[in-house]
């Protein structure tokens, strides 16, 4: 064969084969080489395999660990178990109390942290109304956490739970709704009149979110912003402190 450039040479086409040949220069010492051939599966043995997520490389909370970024691991004080389908969750932190029975107020709406260990797709959120408020209506919420505050609504009720009536009132999402471990979520209402007795968390139950100068005992739990109903702001806006006691919502497990 006249010599040719490698540039010169017919292109293989394809992936370098376990049986291909392939002629180096082995260093014989003293600046001299000896021309031999190597196999395709010499060269390919010392590559590193093409990585995959799940299937050579592992993921964390599903996520993958390849490409470029930081990836933060969550951590979360609710759902400290794995969700299962049909069962019901929600952001209590003791063991103690739940479901009291309190007035809430419809002037505003009332946020508190909703932090995941686990994540939850919800197929519904539900709501128990123990007295009836006449034209008492409300909307469950869901709004997203930036350094520290509610920013952007993320969930509304497709429709306003009707207070009028005693009992369990469920809200079925526009569409499947998924909290993610570790991601800070404000959960939430609000209504269009004060509303009667309802199943509440004592503020005891709630996860503390700061506490106020005027007190050493009571820690906020929630925080209050102001809307006209039915409409909640896409972008909350000002979020104030307060140590109310907050709504029960139940989440059930899609």
């Amino acid at each position: 064969m006249a010599n040719k450039k490698i540039s010169q040479l017919t292109a293989k086409g394809a992936a370098l084969a376990a049986t291909d040949l392939v002629e180096i220069s082995e260093d014989a010492g003293g600046g001299t080489y000896v021309t031999k051939s190597v196999t395709g599966a010499n060269i390919k043995s010392g590559l590193q395999d093409t990585l995959v997520s799940g299937t050579n490389i592992k993921s964390i909370n599903s996520n993958t660990l390849l490409g470029s970024g930081d990836l933060v691991i969550g951590s979360g004080v609710h759902i400290l178990t794995k969700p299962i389908s049909g069962r019901t969750y929600n952001a209590r932190t003791t063991c103690t109390g739940g479901g009291f029975v309190g007035s809430l107020s419809g002037s505003s709406i009332q946020l508190y942290p909703f932090i995941p260990a686990n994540t939850l797709t919800v197929s519904s959120l539900a709501v128990s109304v123990s007295t009836l408020t006449v034209g008492g209506l409300l909307r469950i919420l869901v709004y997203s956490d930036s350094n520290g505050v509610p920013t952007t609504k993320l969930l509304e009720s497709t429709l306003s739970l009707d207070c009028s009536t005693t009992g369990v009132k469920t809200s079925t999402p526009p569409t499947s709704f998924t909290f993610n471990a570790g991601t800070v979520y404000w959960l939430g209402y609000y209504a269009n009149m004060n509303l009667n007795n309802m199943s509440v968390f004592s503020a005891a139950e709630l996860t503390p979110i700061s506490v106020p100068t005027s007190s050493f005992s009571n820690a906020n739990r929630i925080v209050t912003a102001t809307a006209t109903f039915p409409t909640a702001p896409t972008t909350l806006g000002t979020a104030t402190p307060a140590t109310s006691d907050a709504l029960y919502i139940n989440l059930i497990s899609a």
